[in-house]
Parts: C-alpha cells; structure tokens; sequence
C-alpha cells in the first residue's frame, strides 16, 4: 500500500485583547475595582492592602496602586461632571468643607469640599436622588466654592464661614453648628450644673421634633407645618438670644454661642422657606 503524506494547514486566530481601563496596564476592573473600593468606602489605606497581598503572594507596591487609582480617576470625570450637572440643577444644596492631611505637605492645610443635594430635591425618575460629590483644594479660599457652584441661585445650606458669601446662592443656615456652639457652651459649665446652655439646648430640640415629624411628608406640607408650628419657637428663640445677650460675657463660651447665632439669625430662619 503506498503511502501518501498530508499536510495540513491550521489558521490560528487569537481573539482581540479586551479593553483595559488602564492602557497596557495588568490591571483588570476587578482588581481596579477591589483596590478602589477598599480604599475609599472601606478606608483600607494602600499600604495595608499591599500587606494583604503580601500575605497571599502578591506583589503589587502601594506606589503602583496609587498610579492606578489616579489614572482611573480620569475614567470617572465624565459621571462626575454628570453628577455635578444634575446637582446644580436642584433647588436646595448643603456644602461643607473641613481640613484633609496630605502625604509629605503636613505644614500646608489642605481641604476637602463636600457638596450633596437636599433630601427634598426632587429628581427625574429617583435617578441619582442623593449626590454626593467631593472636591480638594489646597486651601480654603471662597474662590472654591464659587467656582464650583457657578451661577447658582438656589439655597444652599452651609456654616458660618464668610467664604460661602462669594457665592451668588440664597445662604441657609445649618441648625446642627448653631447647636454645636451650645453643646460647648454646657461642657464648660461646672459639672452637675445647668444654666442658659441647657434652655438653648432644649429649646432647639423642640425644632428637630418637629422636623422628625414631618420626615417622609412633601415639600409643600412641611413648609406649612414649619410655618404654624416652628415659627412661634423662633420667634421666642430669638429673643432670649437678644435678653441672654445682655447678661453674658461676650467672650465667654455661652457669649460666642449666642453671638453666633444671631448673627446668623438670617440664615438659620430661612430653611422655613425651602
């Protein structure tokens, strides 16, 4: 029998290397996602995460990482600018600001500005009902939050810092600083006693109750509740605030809580109107 001899040809094909949120990078979404995940929502710092992969025989060093999570922040600027764009389009926003430590830059306070929506606001289809947005900057200029509001018109609910007022936003004040100051105000009072610290204490507790009232009830109800029941306990608020005044040393920690307060009177009287 003779033989004969085959030749085959075989056309290997290899499939298109998937897309990598890093280019020419090892990383996958998994890993990305688990790395970004554990840092920011869980608060697992880089370098602890780089002792648990040690501990599983993975080599990846914090400074990879970091060069990680910084190249895939540029893969979320178009939901952030989305989100931004949503917010500014709502009719109440709360903003804050407090001091952040940055790696080798300790002598320079920096900051983290924090801007979310109203828990009233309103939003197409409950999609993105509750923003939360973040923004560092290295310093505590009223620049900032100008920049970042843009035109803004709405209320915005902040502190007492003056930086706010470069903002062409209509300032609601935020009842949680104005009773911090009295918080303070009683701790400083000799223990076992109680004084003007405590009435003021009270006395804003009686606005929280009605605001834990009318939670869950619409914008329109709880502007009318606030109308016919908080107004009388500002009205009288205010003006222990102006009789306390006159009976208390201005620089003392009962004076600063009081001061502030009424000079910001304008401010924390006007979440009846939003």
């Amino acid at each position: 029998m003779r033989g004969y001899d085959f030749v085959i040809k075989v056309q290997i094909k290899q499939a298109p290397v998937p897309v990598s949120p890093i280019p020419k990078g090892i990383a996958t979404p998994s890993l990305l996602s688990q790395i970004i995940t554990s840092k920011y929502q869980y608060a697992l710092p880089l370098y602890r995460q780089e002792t648990l992969f040690k501990q599983h025989g993975i080599e990846i060093s914090r400074q990879t990482m970091s060069d990680w999570v910084i190249k895939c922040s540029t893969l979320f600027k178009p939901i952030y600018d989305k989100l931004h764009q949503i917010l500014l389009a709502q009719s109440v926003i709360q903003a804050d600001e407090t001091t952040v430590n940055v790696v080798k830059d300790d002598k320079i306070k920096s900051y983290m500005w924090l801007y979310c929506t109203g828990t009233d606001t309103p939003v197409e289809n409950n999609v993105f009902k509750n923003i939360v947005l973040y923004e560092y900057q290295a310093n505590r200029g009223g620049i900032h939050p100008k920049t970042f509001l843009d035109n803004y018109s709405g209320y915005l609910q902040v502190d007492g810092y003056v930086g706010y007022e470069q903002t062409q936003a209509q300032l609601v004040g935020c009842w949680a600083h104005a009773r911090r100051k009295f918080d303070e105000a009683q701790k400083a009072q000799p223990k076992g006693k109680t004084g003007k610290a405590n009435w003021a204490l009270n006395h804003i507790q009686k606005l929280y109750r009605i605001e834990t009232k009318i939670k869950g009830k619409t914008a329109t109800e709880k502007k009318a509740i606030r109308q016919k029941e908080s107004a009388p306990l500002l009205n009288q608020y205010k003006t222990w605030l102006e009789t306390s005044l006159l009976t208390t040393l201005p620089k003392s920690t009962l004076g600063k809580a009081i001061s502030y307060n009424l000079n910001q009177w304008s401010k924390l009287t006007r979440y009846r109107l939003c």
